[in-house]
């Protein structure tokens, strides 16, 4: 039994290690255009070979670099062959992009290769800014709400500038969420939830969604490209009154397991321990029993009938015990 609970614990931190294998450490990335970028990858499980693949504000998957630590191989894709680097070992797999570009912008995936699968990291959002990354001319509201699923949220995002014209101006929306990858949505998409409109110098862009889950909470940033420049809101948070339930992380989960096996196998070992005794005393009680009435039976030794005599009769007689 007892080794049925070392099993089992074992097995749940397992799971939790296996599910926290691959760590990137920055949801959000901001740099300056044509400044460096680093991100990182933490690997926990000694691994040779990784990859990086980045996910395009399009929603297009694409391979970044494939690399071998053990034979110190590296090939890059054409688009960052050039100004890019790896840096891995065992535990460490950080790419490096040189001279960033608009281009560049994007969710960014570590991943370690096993014999059967590869593990992924969470993802990290590469923005780029202009010199200015919060500006005082990009308002956003509301600063933050509570919905429940099912409620309809409208974020709004505007732009006061006299020098750049509307053509000029493209919106998009930055969602950045402990619960998933850091989304970007295009306000030019033309969706039926996005709109944009102009009004005296101030364009304005609308973004309506439906809350449907716990992922859609998180913080949605306005990014507005105005001539070339990468201006960045405060940002919008948007709260779900249904996360009133506490999240379970997968090591929490693991010790509640291993806490509900010890409780189990306790009370087994305990009920298991008090039917033994118990068996043990009723065995001792009937052996003392039937020793006490062999002892009692055995002691009261038989006696000769007496027999006296009678000048008329003979009477027998027994002593009774």
């Amino acid at each position: 039994m007892m080794a049925f609970f070392v099993n089992l614990f074992l097995l749940c931190s397992l799971c939790a290690a296996q599910l926290s294998d691959v760590s990137q450490p920055e949801s959000l990335k901001t740099v300056k255009i044509g400044d460096s970028a680093t991100i990182k990858c933490l690997i926990k499980s000694a691994s040779t070979k990784t990859v990086w693949y980045k996910v395009t504000t399009g929603r297009k998957l694409q391979l970044v670099v494939k690399a071998d630590s053990y034979y110190n191989v590296r090939e890059f894709s054409d688009e960052f062959v050039n100004r890019s680097s790896v840096k891995s070992d065992m535990t460490n797999n950080h790419l490096t992009i040189n001279k960033t570009s608009w281009e560049d912008v994007g969710t960014y995936f570590c991943g370690v290769l096993h014999i059967s699968e590869v593990q992924f990291g969470s993802g990290t959002f590469l923005m780029l800014t202009g010199a200015k990354t919060i500006s005082d001319s990009v308002v956003q509201q509301p600063e933050s709400q509570s919905v429940r699923s099912g409620d309809s949220v409208t974020l709004s995002c505007s732009l006061h500038s006299a020098q750049c014209t509307a053509e000029l101006t493209s919106f998009m929306w930055l969602k950045n969420s402990d619960r998933s990858a850091p989304e970007m949505i295009y306000c030019s998409d033309n969706k039926n939830n996005i709109s944009q409109r102009t009004d005296r110098g101030r364009t304005t862009c609308e973004y309506n969604f439906v809350v449907r889950s716990r992922d859609d909470a998180g913080v949605y940033y306005c990014a507005v490209n105005a001539c070339g420049q990468i201006l960045l809101g405060n940002g919008t948070t948007i709260n779900n009154a249904d996360t009133e339930s506490i999240s379970l992380s997968p090591t929490v989960i693991a010790l509640m397991l291993s806490n509900m096996v010890l409780g189990t196998v306790t009370l087994l070992l305990v009920v298991t321990f008090c039917k033994t005794r118990m068996k043990k005393s009723a065995g001792t009680g009937d052996t003392v029993v039937y020793t006490s009435v062999c002892l009692a039976h055995s002691s009261i030794r038989p006696r000769q009938p007496t027999v006296k005599a009678n000048k008329d009769a003979v009477i027998y007689s027994t002593l009774k015990p």
